[in-house]
């Protein structure tokens, strides 16, 4: 079966506590899951935001090395899906599920994670999807159309969030639009569930 293509819901239009309802409701999601699978208690566990580098790999078959921890990406001068991954297989003892996107091009400020600011850009986002691969089916194809009008501030929200169980392969891919190098700073929103001590001690 296909993956369903949805469009993200704009941060601008979504009413106040909404985006914590839904991380809420995501990691009571997957935390049950990693508690039954793991046979843990919840207190064993640890939730923590994703990491590009660790949790996906995001620069395995990219140009920027993969000792980077922040969310860019160099895309290849082709148009069409390109995958910032590659196929990989989630960690042993890991759940990761992603339930929203950041697009970073604009500049505001700082990365949270990187020491460089990028200027603002007034361009038009060459990226208009996002599809993710798990277990060699595709789960959804993110639509960034819904954000485009919102160009200072281009983040949106999925209420249901994709899972990636442990050990389970993935595969993210962007669509580029235009046949142009371009470096994409694109942040996936989500979290991961993994044992305490495996990244994060008590």
């Amino acid at each position: 079966m296909p993956a369903t293509e949805c469009q993200l819901i704009p941060l601008d239009e979504m009413a106040p506590g909404s985006v914590g309802a839904i991380r809420n409701s995501v990691i009571d999601s997957v935390v049950k899951l990693a508690s039954s699978e793991l046979k843990m208690t919840p207190e064993q566990l640890i939730v923590r935001d994703v990491n590009p580098v660790r949790d996906l790999i995001m620069y395995s078959t990219g140009t920027t090395t993969a000792t980077t921890e922040d969310w860019v990406y160099t895309m290849a001068a082709t148009a069409g899906y390109i995958s910032v991954t590659g196929t990989q297989n989630m960690a042993d003892n890991r759940y990761v599920a992603l339930y929203g996107l950041r697009n970073l091009r604009a500049g505001q400020g700082t990365h949270a994670t990187s020491t460089v600011a990028f200027a603002p850009v007034v361009i038009a986002p060459s990226i208009s999807l996002v599809r993710i691969t798990v277990g060699g089916a595709d789960k959804v194809i993110w639509s960034l159309d819904s954000t485009i009008p919102y160009r200072m501030h281009e983040v949106g929200f999925s209420p249901t969030a994709v899972i990636i169980p442990q050990n389970a392969s993935f595969n993210i891919a962007f669509y580029h639009k235009v046949a142009q190098a371009q470096i994409m700073q694109i942040q996936l929103v989500g979290i991961v569930v993994e044992p305490r001590g495996k990244v994060i001690s008590p």
